[in-house]
């Protein structure tokens, strides 16, 4: 074992229990690996068992048996997984997926609910969901006399699941410490302590019916929003003792759960301070911080001066299929750097698939087979663009055993990537360029900076492969006076906004222009975003990335989500606006009905889409025996469709 990351990497017992690592994934599951399959079909069972190959010592599984799920869910769950624990033969699959995870000397863990019983909910005037079936409705509150009865139907369904060979449950503690959720007024609410008696209630009967090696995991946040304090958080973990194995603790929103560039810079982990104040208490009991973890590093340093037993983390493990490999290796600097996009979380709109914007085979484990084809004799490949795709094209096809020179016209590698240098918030872009650099060295590609190659060297120089990664670039839309004035491009803007008049204008609100207004806003400029559409960055991630990227409370303590580019007050959208035209120091826009403003500005930006370089890139065609166009060149998208068109052609050679 490399004694870079010893502690990480050290065994830890529980008990009678010991687990390999001290690395736990937690209750995330991609949300499109199946279809209506009411068993976890070939998809969900390689994702989950890839994850004990890769090396998580723990991996929780959510139960996902809600029978209402796909009639009254929204977009997402609609179409997850569902599955029918009613159908003994649905325990088959459960069972041989426990059984193919200890195969890799890891514990599987279930995220179950604890329902209510019907027409019930645990307290009145709180919310229902998820205490009850979804969709909530008016219910009763729970009275103490059907506690027994709750508690003794939740405890058959955990053993059901230890029966199939499951380790233990993880089970959501922090809404019944809630007072915006446990508004009872009886001995299970209104104080903390009185709060905190319910689930350390159930917790012990886990206990007493399942056995002290059947692990409990509890889940909540390290501190509330006027709801409970980290003290309350110490003390609860004290009354834990003996009735739970594992405290994680995670930060105080939804919104910093799933941290992005947007909300935390690398070692801002505040669940950090949540289980450190817990072991300095001298409470017994594990405690694992979670949210935004991947530095290995780092990661070794929490626990090697005991901040913390155990890291919980998803996106880690997704963004890198070998990530405790190379941690055994003591090979943190090769670990594949998550972008924090939250796109693996799930969209809201098709296409349905389940991805990763770094790891290609997210989503594709289990048919692999089918797509990759096994390495031929060695090639001498030529792979033309140092971008995105262009790079990891060359590390896979290098990695194959291919002899692969990459020519760039420039002198820097990265294309589009080079705003990560730029921009405060786009630290994972520049993290994640650095890392396709670094690897380019240690595969030993041969790159040729400030060689603009052509046809004509390239067929002189006998390759067997050309791969086309010639990018895009801006698109020049169809407005009076756009050829007279000058103009700037997203991509030219950044490391040179000093160029840039006081007053910018940006026509085109994109993810990607108003990103660009972000950055100018950064640095002192007035920007005005004019857009078409209904709503700024239309085409970003709806789920915990830049439309919902800060967080502020309303009187009942409720969270309500902002955009990342509200924090600008030098920040302004217009939407339902469509650009006429430009005059010297003047963009004239028209409303959604049909009014004609004037802007007065000191520099104009355009973002309005990219268009690819296909012109220059079938250029190459026929230069060698086998061509391919990747990336932007082939079809204009982002860093995940580049990684995986480089990732599909150069498994082809």
């Amino acid at each position: 074992m490399s004694l870079r990351y010893k502690h990480l990497l050290s065994p830890l017992q529980i008990g009678n229990v010991v687990l390999k690592n001290r690395t736990l994934y937690p209750n995330a599951s991609p949300h499109f690996l199946q279809g209506p399959e009411t068993f976890p079909a070939e998809g969900f069972m390689t994702f989950y068992t890839n994850l004990a190959k890769n090396g998580a010592a723990v991996i929780t599984l959510a139960e996902w048996a809600n029978p209402n799920q796909r009639k009254v869910g929204a977009a997402d769950s609609l179409r997850m997984q569902s599955f029918d624990m009613n159908d003994p033969s649905v325990h088959n699959y459960f069972s041989q997926l426990a059984d193919d995870i200890h195969f890799f000397g890891s514990k599987i863990i279930v995220s179950a609910m604890m329902s209510m019983p019907a027409g019930y909910r645990f307290s009145a005037g709180g919310p229902s969901f998820p205490m009850g079936p979804m969709g909530g409705g008016p219910a009763e509150e729970l009275p103490v006399e059907k506690f027994e009865e709750t508690i003794a139907t939740f405890i058959e369904k955990l053993k059901m699941y230890q029966s199939f060979g499951y380790d233990g449950v993880s089970l959501g503690v922090g809404m019944y410490l809630s007072p915006g959720f446990n508004r009872r007024k009886d001995q299970y609410g209104g104080s903390f302590e009185n709060r905190a008696r319910f689930p350390l209630l159930v917790c012990q009967k886990i206990k007493e019916e399942l056995g002290e090696d059947f692990l409990i995991e509890a889940v909540m946040a390290g501190e509330q929003h006027n709801g409970y304090t980290l003290e309350d958080t110490v003390a609860f973990a004290r009354m834990a003792e003996g009735k739970i194995d594992i405290l994680q603790l995670r930060e105080a929103d939804v919104t910093l759960s799933h941290p992005t560039g947007f909300t935390f810079k690398p070692g801002q982990h505040k669940s950090i301070l949540y289980t450190e104040t817990v072991k300095k208490s001298g409470v017994k009991v594990i405690v694992e911080a979670i949210g935004g973890f991947q530095d290995l590093d780092e990661i070794e340093g929490y626990i090697a001066v005991g901040k913390t037993d155990m890291i919980g983390m998803a996106r880690a493990f997704m963004a890198d299929p070998e990530y405790i490999q190379k941690a055994y290796e003591g090979r943190g600097e090769d670990v594949v750097p998550c972008l924090w996009c939250n796109k693996c979380h799930g969209t809201m709109s098709a296409p349905w698939l389940s991805f990763c914007s770094v790891n290609p085979l997210m989503g594709n484990e289990h048919k692999l087979h089918r797509l990759v084809q096994p390495t031929g004799s060695p090639k001498k490949v030529a792979v033309i663009g140092g971008g995105p795709a262009g790079m990891e094209a060359a590390i896979i096809a290098a990695r194959r055993g291919h002899k692969v020179t990459l020519f760039e016209k420039n002198d820097y590698l990265g294309g589009q990537l080079l705003h990560g240098d730029y921009s405060s918030f786009k630290w994972p872009i520049k993290r994640f360029k650095e890392y396709l650099i670094r690897q380019l060295g240690k595969t030993g590609v041969e790159v040729k900076l400030g060689v603009r190659a052509t046809p004509e060297m390239i067929r002189s120089g006998g390759f067997d492969v050309v791969i086309a990664a010639t990018g895009a670039e801006q698109n020049i839309p169809d407005i009076e006076g756009i050829t007279s004035v000058k103009t700037w491009n997203c991509v030219d803007v950044y490391g040179r906004e000093k160029e840039l008049g006081k007053r910018v204008v940006i026509i085109g609100g994109s993810e990607m222009g108003v990103e660009t207004a972000m950055y100018l806003a950064e640095n002192g400029h007035d920007v005005t975003i004019l857009t078409r559409q209904e709503t700024l960055a239309h085409d970003a991630s709806p789920i915990h990335y830049i439309t919902m990227a800060w967080v502020t409370y309303d009187e009942n303590g409720r969270e309500i989500h902002h955009p990342a580019w509200e924090r600008y007050s030098n920040l302004k959208g217009i939407t339902r606006a469509t650009t006429t035209a430009i005059e010297e120091g003047k963009v004239i826009y028209m409303d959604a009905e049909g009014n004609k403003h004037t802007i007065e500005t000191d520099s104009i930006v355009l973002c309005t889409g990219m268009r690819p370089r296909q012109k220059e890139a079938l250029s190459f065609a026929g230069t060698a025996d086998r061509f391919f166009l990747i990336g932007d060149c082939s079809s204009v998208g982002n860093i995940q469709r580049c990684m995986r068109s480089a990732y599909g052609a150069a498994t082809q050679i």
